[in-house]
């Protein structure tokens, strides 16, 4: 058994037709016919049977189709993984980052590290979540890289600091506050707030503002996202604490600053601690830092 049977058979079993298998792969049809015989005679199993004039998987070929498929794209991985190892210019890159930065810090960043012409062939996958998913992700080798809040007891992540975002009050526009140039959380004391589910790394972050104050907040309830929060303030269901970001002209909400010294969380890059990042993963790691050394985003 070798590779070439084993591609010749995964397309055989697509194409279902000898001569256009042959065709492809620039062999005289004995040649294949000879290669699957051989193969089937190796495997002690019949992997063709005739249908018409073409050909088509036997019930045991159909299982055998998935062990080759399963082997040939591990071994597609592996050769990826080698020409990534040594190549800084090219590469693949799985990232994954919290929603808040989705629709303005990534593409940004994106951007500008696409645009110097040694980075221009290496490529992204992108993944959006919560920072708890995206630890998880980069546990489970989803990913290579996140960009999320810093969570407690994550020994194997490395967490670097990246960038500053201001923490705002989402108010409808029907709420009389709504018309405030600056807010602090005595003024809301008394509104039913709409905050962060334990899932979010916001949570941490602004049960800490409330703490610091000596304030008890009034909760209406929880949500996991930005998106989930605009729609319930929108409707005047209460007041929310959010990083600054974009608003769609869809929701009827004002975002009004906090008065003390413009509030701020700390946004990190996250990596796992004894998993070494390849050299285009590397790469944009510490472009990452250049890029947004002490920015603070949504200023």
């Amino acid at each position: 058994m070798n590779l070439k049977q084993l591609r010749y058979f995964q397309l055989l079993a697509k194409t279902q037709h000898y001569t256009s298998t042959s065709e492809y792969f620039a062999i005289s049809q004995p040649s294949l016919s000879h290669s699957i015989a051989e193969l089937e005679k190796e495997i002690g199993i019949k992997l063709f049977q005739k249908r018409g004039r073409n050909v088509e998987l036997t019930k045991e070929g159909k299982q055998y189709l998935i062990y080759v498929e399963q082997a040939l794209a591990a071994l597609a991985e592996g050769e990826q993984f080698v020409r990534e190892l040594t190549s800084v210019s090219n590469g693949h890159i799985g990232l994954a980052f919290i929603y808040s930065i989705s629709s303005n810090y990534i593409p940004k960043i994106i951007k500008a590290f696409l645009n110097q012409p040694e980075n221009r062939n290496i490529t992204f996958s992108f993944y959006e979540g919560l920072s708890t998913q995206i630890v998880e992700g980069l546990k489970s080798k989803r990913f290579e890289i996140g960009i999320c809040s810093h969570l407690e007891d994550e020994t194997d992540i490395n967490f670097h600091k990246l960038i500053k975002q201001e923490l705002v009050f989402i108010i409808s526009n029907s709420h009389p506050l709504a018309k405030k140039r600056k807010l602090d959380l005595k003024d809301i004391i008394n509104e039913p707030l709409i905050l962060f589910t334990e899932r979010s790394g916001m949570k941490s972050v602004i049960d800490k503002l409330f703490e610091k104050a000596g304030i008890e907040p009034n909760i209406a309830c929880l949500v996991e996202t930005e998106g989930a929060m605009m729609g319930l303030v929108s409707i005047n269901y209460g007041i929310g604490i959010m990083p600054r970001v974009s608003i769609p002209s869809e929701f009827d909400v004002t975002l009004v600053p906090m008065s003390k010294n413009y509030q701020k969380r700390d946004i990190f890059i996250a990596t796992m601690e004894n998993r070494p990042l390849l050299p285009a993963a590397q790469k944009f790691y510490h472009f990452l830092i250049e890029y947004s050394d002490d920015a603070i985003f949504g200023r």
